[in-house]
């Protein structure tokens, strides 16, 4: 097979320097409109020539109302106002409100007579300045209370009402602004006053909502992200508990088979066949759990079979048989009924399988003994070996996923894994105990799914009869 070479290739950064206008031509809304007060003041702006435009177009057009410096001095006002009232809210309501209070109540010099300037339409800086203060981050009760007096003081009559009082005639007369208008116009002005302040309050809810939610929507991704991560945790503890139980037992068996032919290979030669044999077919069988695993880790199965489940008895034979093949002698005592459920019936397995690799791994006894016993409350597993300890590959680093596998899949089930030295110090106990009475209560649950099923399929089948 020939080499393949690879050739290094260099970018100009031609295309990048080509991309750095577009770049900056696409960005600048983002750095014009950065901020939210920059928005604020690019919005207000907007505004201002928007009015001021349609002022000067009324002018053209000799249609405009006749206090038109009036209203070109409220313009400036309101902007001014709204453009403050964010950094300053206080100062710029403290301020409005003197200039409202002095144009509507406080005697005007000759120089402005000129504006024409109503005091319900001198309201409308201090009106922009409370809404903006009360919708926004400000306070309520300031804005709502100073609008609401000058409102009052401004739009009803209290002259005329106090004179009315005086003189003994009706009220009704005292709110007759002019000849031609009627009460109705202060019942409308006071309505409008009113809503300002109305809407602006709803506005302020419905952002501390909108913030509010963002908060908690930020916390549940935070939250989600966390789950996630401890699901792809504990999957990949799963995954490598899997592997370490498919291929640890197995692969230590091969060594050691392979160990002891090469013992006796020089007065044996027979036997060393015998073991190379052993050792491919072990290595088959490890290469297809292997793949077995891989297959699914990629892709779940979709509509497929149920495996086959061999008695437990059957499965731990076998077991047993591949470390008696390689010359260990096994005491074994298994007492367990036909129903046992897969989940425990796996566990268990696990558990001799093992412990059975721990004592070829870590022990140089050629005795084993295991223990499977069934009461009404537990399922025990016990494998003993008399020992003494002995490092078969001192080389390897200890400290491997053995015995917290078991722990993990036992706890998973509500029992517990105990191990330690047994006679006198020399061998070694592994004891695993899983409770019946959470596995009973899974296996009731699931005959009731199962027959809710049937019974529902046999319901919709008589339906269709019918």
């Amino acid at each position: 097979m020939r080499p393949v070479s690879v050739i290094p290739v260099q970018t100009s950064g031609r295309a990048e320097t080509d991309e750095a206008p577009r770049r900056a031509l696409l960005g600048a809304p983002e750095v014009l409109l950065g901020t939210p007060a920059r928005r604020r003041l690019v919005v207000i702006a907007l505004v201002g020539i928007v009015y001021f435009a349609g002022l000067t177009v009324a002018l053209h057009l000799d249609w405009h109302p006749q206090g038109l410096p009036g209203y070109r001095y409220l313009g400036v006002v309101a902007l001014v106002a709204a453009a403050t009232a964010d950094r300053w809210p206080l100062e710029t309501l403290t301020n409005v409100s003197l200039v409202t209070a002095y144009v509507c109540l406080g005697p005007l010099p000759p120089a402005i007579y000129g504006l024409y300037v109503r005091p319900p339409e001198s309201l409308v800086p201090l009106a922009v300045v409370t809404f903006l203060i009360i919708a926004g981050r400000g306070p309520v009760f300031a804005p709502a209370a100073t609008f609401g007096t000058l409102a009052a003081l401004v739009i009803v009559p209290w002259k005329d009402i106090v004179e009315a009082f005086m003189e003994h005639r009706p009220v009704s007369e005292a709110l007759l602004l002019d000849t031609d208008t009627d009460r109705s116009i202060v019942f409308g002005e006071v309505v409008a006053c009113a809503l300002v302040v109305l809407f602006a309050v709803m506005l302020r809810r419905q952002r501390q909502a909108t913030a509010e939610l963002a908060t908690k929507n930020r916390e549940l991704t935070e939250l989600r992200a966390a789950e996630v991560a401890r699901i792809a945790e504990h999957e990949r503890a799963r995954i490598a508990r899997d592997v370490h139980d498919e291929v640890a037992h197995h692969v230590a068996a091969l060594v050691i088979r392979a160990q002891a032919a090469l013992r006796v290979a020089d007065r044996q030669p027979e036997q060393l066949a015998l073991a190379m044999r052993d050792i491919t077919e072990g290595g088959q069988d490890v290469l297809a759990r292997i793949r077995t695993v891989v297959r699914m880790l990629k892709s779940a199965p979709v509509d497929a079979a149920p495996p086959t489940v061999r008695p437990f008895d059957a499965d731990l034979e076998v077991l047993l048989d591949r470390v008696r093949s390689i010359g260990y002698e096994v005491d074994s005592s298994v007492h367990v009924g036909p129903d046992l459920p897969t989940p425990q019936r796996t566990a268990m397995l696990r558990v001799v399988q093992e412990s059975l690799t721990n004592i070829m791994l870590h022990s140089s006894a050629r005795e084993v003994t295991v223990r499977v016993e069934e009461t009404p409350l537990l399922w025990t597993v016990t494998v003993t070996d008399p020992g003494p300890s002995h490092e078969r590959f001192p080389d390897v680093p200890r400290g491997g996923s053995g015995i917290p596998s078991m722990t993990d899949r036992v706890a998973l089930l509500g029992g517990r894994v105990d191990s330690g030295r047994v006679f006198a110090g020399s061998g070694w106990s592994v004891s695993a105990e899983l409770p019946r009475l959470t596995a009973t209560r899974g296996a009731s649950a699931r005959r009731r799914l199962e027959s809710g099923r049937l019974g529902a399929g046999r319901l919709g089948r008589q339906e269709g009869a019918a």
